[in-house]
């Protein structure tokens, strides 16, 4: 209705979308309050009401948290906002069919980081609990789940890519371009899924600090340099940001689900550990 002023609504264009998303958050916003205030088992726990004083320790401890895990975060998604602008640089049909493949994979990707989002509050809360052999269960179930489904649907997505790319364009030319970005999707997809997984994972333990370092490396020292060259120093072309993409999120992937493999082994065994035969010995 603000894009194209439908309803009575002035005609406001790509800002209308600007406008209508900001709407929107804000009435998610307030529902949100709503449900915490007045349903049952959250408005027990009386959280506006009891909200009595600033705390600098508490807010300390939230951003010690928050600001690396909004770090890696903003490390991802500027990438792919730099991969865009070099892209540039191409003629229309290449930067609309990058554009289109990327919608498909990002729609795809909202798989993965939904069970990201899932995991990251089943292996805090089983860590909180100290149950670290289930929070271990639980990382290595979610990473699995994430990338079978990836491997689904990225085998769909390049098995029917033509007609995938048909849904964005009607342009022949825009649509074979698509199509063969497609064919990266697969493994995209892939790293993609380990990747989110294994950082929400890490996230469930509170350890976002070498997580934060890790993906600065792959995305910013792998991931652009390696496309930006393949790019426009090889016969590759456009693909090579695909290829640089993907070695960035794959680099991601193996960094993170290593330090999640070390701190169950070595930080949370010996802990269990200790459990263990604090209660043996009680």
């Amino acid at each position: 209705m603000f894009i194209y002023g439908h309803w009575g609504l002035p005609e406001l264009g790509g800002a209308g979308a600007g406008y209508a998303t900001s709407i929107t958050y804000w009435i998610i916003a307030g529902i949100t309050a709503y449900i915490i205030k007045r349903q049952e088992p959250f408005s027990a726990y009386r959280v506006f009401s009891n909200f009595k004083k600033f705390s600098v320790e508490k807010c300390k401890e939230i951003l010690k948290i928050g600001v690396p895990m909004g770090l890696s975060t903003f490390f991802e998604t500027s990438m792919f906002a730099v991969v865009t602008i070099l892209i540039s640089k191409f003629s229309v049909t290449t930067i609309a069919a990058y554009q289109s493949a990327l919608n498909i994979v990002s729609f795809l990707y909202m798989v993965p980081v939904s069970i990201s989002l899932a995991l990251t509050v089943l292996v805090g809360f089983e860590v909180g609990a100290k149950r670290y052999k289930d929070a271990r269960a639980y990382s290595w179930l979610g990473i699995s789940l994430s990338v079978i489904i990836a491997l689904f649907t990225g085998l769909l997505v390049v098995l029917f890519r033509y007609k995938v790319a048909g849904f964005y364009s009607n342009e022949l030319a825009v649509i074979n371009l698509t199509a063969h970005f497609l064919i990266y999707a697969l493994f995209f997809q892939i790293s993609d899924a380990i990747q989110a997984t294994a950082q929400a994972a890490l996230r469930g333990y509170k350890d976002v600090n070498i997580a934060f370092i890790t993906t600065l490396i792959a995305y910013w020292l792998i991931c652009l340099p390696v496309g930006y060259l393949l790019a426009h120093f090889t016969t590759l072309g456009a693909p090579g940001y695909w290829i640089g993409l993907t070695s960035g999120l794959l680099a991601a992937g193996i960094g993170l689900a290593a330090r999640l493999i070390y701190i169950q082994k070595r930080k949370f065994v010996s802990a269990e550990l200790q459990r263990t035969e604090m209660f043996i010995k009680g």
